[in-house]
């Protein structure tokens, strides 16, 4: 059984370093991922900078602090970043580099703003902004998102990759993971419920990997979590009238695959503890 104690300098020395107010792009010998949230996070200080040593009670805190993400979905990222190092299921902590790895939870084909893996000389992680573009022109002229245009938006990367990736792969897992990616922007930047948020917000957060504190922006008062998580991913899947064939019942075993893992009701790592 894993032991995600962590030292209690580490997590003292992590609070007196985050700022919203206060942004650090990474040094050449920082790590980053695929995934903006947790690069703006780590850019913050919310998680370390260096993008190292990353535990679930890190991460826990973290998301919490600077997103107001539940413990539940920051212990599925946690579980699935420590599945993703080399030495796993050993590993007790785990790096923004080892979360990279190609259709294992978080990465996956079809992002909003990074390449498939299988093109682009497989760079997976680097923000891309010909693609991010191609979310943003839907958006054209629209001051705040929306559910319907979101969706639409996600599933024109689906069909692009599609068309141009001979190994693009898009299961039920992917199938979660890509609709969970647009549902976590639209709920940490604007309303878990209603899918509402400022377009300039959004794209400081892809773009810049910074928190739009400066610009306004402030952690949602109701908590985003793997609840209001599913719920937003049924929200948009519905709004996609292009794919009757992409319907799936999100369920608690959906999300748990979808994370390599994890019980969101039990809270463990079934396949490993």
């Amino acid at each position: 059984m894993f032991s995600f104690s962590l030292p209690r300098f580490s997590l003292l020395t992590l609070a007196s370093s985050q700022s919203f107010t206060t942004w650090t792009p990474p040094g050449p010998d920082d790590l980053r991922s695929p995934c903006p949230g947790l690069n703006s996070l780590a850019n913050h200080g919310f998680i370390p900078h260096d993008g190292k040593g990353l535990t679930i009670p890190i991460l826990i805190k973290g998301l919490k602090d600077g997103l107001n993400v539940g413990a539940d979905f920051s212990t599925a990222i946690g579980g699935a970043g420590l599945l993703s190092v080399p030495s796993s299921p050993l590993a007790t902590s785990f790096t923004l580099k080892d979360i990279r790895k190609h259709n294992f939870p978080i990465e996956h084909d079809a992002s909003l703003s990074r390449a498939d893996f299988n093109l682009d000389n497989g760079d997976n992680w680097m923000f891309n902004q010909s693609i991010f573009d191609s979310v943003l022109a839907y958006y054209d002229g629209m001051m705040e998102t929306s559910i319907p245009v979101a969706s639409a938006a996600k599933y024109n990367r689906v069909k692009t990759e599609l068309a141009r990736d001979p190994k693009f792969t898009y299961t039920p897992q992917q199938f979660v993971l890509s609709y969970g990616e647009t549902a976590l922007y639209l709920s940490t930047m604007g309303d878990p419920v209603t899918g509402v948020a400022p377009v300039d917000w959004v794209k400081i957060f892809f773009e810049e990997e910074r928190l739009p504190y400066n610009e306004g922006w402030r952690p949602t008062a109701q908590e985003t979590n793997l609840l209001t998580l599913g719920a937003m991913i049924l929200q948009l899947n519905a709004a996609n009238k292009e794919a009757l064939p992409e319907g799936l019942l999100i369920t608690t075993n959906t999300l748990k695959l979808a994370f390599g893992g994890y019980n969101p009701i039990t809270g463990l790592l079934d396949h490993i503890l």
